[in-house]
């Protein structure tokens, strides 16, 4: 199973951090987020890697270069606009059409266990696995409800008034190939505002993973500052 990691954002609420490297060249601790995620991905023995780039791509493949020093094999599919989420995953289409995929957010820090979500996407059969845990910041994340056979029922941002569990999905994920043909080619296409609800309104089989393992982004100075605390304190071990 390959590893599809999404590196390509703009990281406009960092802007002061990400004027002249891309927000996941960022450091928590002593290395940029991104060898986070490759070094938890090489861990779990995911180590067929591609980064999808397309702010300030030359920082990331000079760090990286083919992975070897990591104990990866590193490629990397480099947009000439921006695609968002699914776009970039359609954008890759030669890289992934051959077996199922995980996509992670480059943006997300994660100690997640990939090899049972890898587990769990097997057994259940769906086109898709979301990891999803209970979120502090409900109002900006898009929640899911699922049912007792972990199938994804609803998925929405949640307005002010609501009635909702704060279960949100996070920067995990588990493709498999035929969602390529769900996505049109060459154009601008978001994950969540786009792809899923498609594929939902089609009666795709989506499934939830629900864990609590540690996950969180640091696309905000807050959150960023929270996860820096959190990785000093020892609360993310990879």
């Amino acid at each position: 199973m390959k590893v599809f990691i999404l590196a390509g954002g703009l990281g406009t609420r960092l802007k002061s951090l990400t004027n002249n490297q891309p927000k996941v060249m960022i450091k928590i601790g002593d290395k940029p987020i991104l060898e986070h995620l490759v070094n938890l991905c090489v861990k779990h023995n995911f180590t067929d890697i591609i980064i999808s780039l397309f702010h300030l791509p030359k920082p990331v493949t000079q760090y990286f270069g083919n992975g070897k020093k990591l104990h990866a094999r590193i490629s990397y599919s480099i947009e000439t606009k921006p695609m968002g989420g699914a776009g970039a995953i359609k954008y890759a289409e030669p890289l992934l059409k051959d077996d199922s995929f995980f996509v992670l957010n480059g943006d997300v820090m994660t100690c997640a266990n990939l090899t049972k979500i890898a587990q769990f996407h097997q057994q259940k059969q769906g086109l898709a696995t979301f990891l999803v845990h209970k979120t502090d910041h409900p109002y900006d994340s898009d929640l899911v409800e699922f049912d007792n056979n972990d199938l994804i029922t609803k998925f929405f941002r949640p307005q002010k008034g609501d009635k909702f569990k704060p279960t949100s999905k996070t920067g995990t994920h588990i493709f498999e190939p035929e969602v390529l043909d769900f996505i049109p080619p060459d154009i601008k296409y978001s994950l969540e505002k786009q792809l899923i609800p498609d594929l939902l309104k089609q009666g795709k089989k989506l499934y939830a993973y629900y864990s609590n393992e540690y996950s969180k982004d640091m696309g905000t100075s807050q959150r960023l500052t929270q996860v820096r605390k959190d990785f000093k304190d020892g609360k993310i071990t990879i």
